[in-house]
């Protein structure tokens, strides 16, 4: 079998069955919920790197394992642990999380976390997956329970790529800020698809969107889970033809800070929508109310439309009078 068919085969082959405990779902609803198997990507031969990438998948294939097989769990104080050094959420304090917060409350954290050594500080731990719930049991004063396994940059990033993957509810935008992190700190394009399980295609959209959207903007606006590709597209294509400064007196409302994220996005569509169609048509009267013209106005031009129905032949007076007007203006203009 040549090199690129085995690669193909370590890649194509299905992950091992997750346990549930992670998203809001999961800790509701325990075993209740239906398992979760993901499919990895296909690729062709990857360039050269210091772990092949089948190796990478493979390393992170078995951490992930270790929870599902009911590895050594011990408690860890969460003010030992550190996010992973790439995020993947957003700061969403919304309903979801007050759920999750409540649930592990209630029944206790029922599946744990990934950890791994601190690759630079001693008697530390980095979050592989499972942030909510460490962010949870420090709310509640309560020590994290865990499985720690060592683990490279790569096999970290590929497992928290994947166990999000799994689950539904991590945002479309949320996934395309984790891909554009990935990238910014080198790591292959390979890896980046693998951690995310998509094609390159797929991948390209996402980053695509994921760049276009200016960063303070995602931040106000939040996970947005309601809003997939299209429409954090359409967001994209509507700020390439307006300018982000339109949103400064929206941003900083009391009105949009009230808001849950869902309507935040839709808040920020409707003010560029707005923007983009420009101000009402002005209608202009008689002393005795008859309509006369239509005014639109626009940061290019000012059309102005005749009522020929309600005054016929108003408006071939007013354009045989426009030589004397500009006249006349200017005059005004000079004096």
């Amino acid at each position: 079998m040549s090199r690129k068919d085995t690669l193909k085969a370590m890649l194509s082959r299905r992950d091992s069955e997750l346990p549930h405990g992670n998203s809001e779902v999961d800790e509701q609803e325990a075993e209740m919920a239906p398992e979760k198997k993901l499919q990895h990507i296909r690729s062709g031969a990857v360039g050269a790197m210091g772990r092949s990438l089948g190796n990478i998948v493979s390393a992170a294939d078995q951490a992930r394992a270790l929870i599902a097989e009911g590895a050594a769990v011990v408690d860890i104080s969460p003010d030992k642990i550190d996010s992973s050094f790439v995020a993947d959420r957003l700061p969403d304090d919304g309903e979801g999380f007050k759920e999750l917060l409540e649930a592990i409350r209630q029944s206790g954290q029922r599946s744990p976390v990934l950890l791994r050594p601190h690759p630079e500080k001693a008697d530390r731990y980095q979050i592989v997956f499972g942030h909510r719930r460490v962010r949870v049991a420090t709310t509640l004063g309560r020590p994290v329970k865990a499985v720690v396994q060592n683990l490279s940059d790569e096999e970290l990033v590929v497992a928290q790529g994947q166990e999000n993957a799994s689950r539904t509810d991590l945002s479309y935008i949320e996934r395309g800020l984790f891909a554009v992190a990935l990238e910014e700190r080198g790591f292959d394009r390979q890896v980046i698809m693998s951690a995310l399980g998509m094609e390159k295609t797929q991948l390209s959209k996402l980053m695509s969107v994921a760049h276009s959207v200016p960063r303070p903007i995602i931040e106000a606006i939040g996970p947005a889970p309601k809003a997939g590709r299209p429409r954090w597209m359409g967001l994209a294509e509507k700020l390439a033809a307006s300018k982000p400064k339109a949103l400064d007196a929206l941003l900083q409302s009391r009105e949009f800070h009230a808001a849950d994220t869902d309507d935040r996005f839709a808040q920020v569509m409707d003010a560029l929508t707005a923007k983009r169609k420009g101000p009402k048509p002005e209608t202009i009267k008689s002393e005795s109310g008859q309509k006369l013209a239509t005014v639109q106005r626009s940061s290019k031009a000012l059309n102005v439309t005749f009522d020929e129905k309600a005054s016929p032949a108003f408006g071939d007076y007013v354009i045989g009078k426009l030589e004397q007007l500009h006249r006349e203006y200017q005059a005004s203009m000079e004096s």
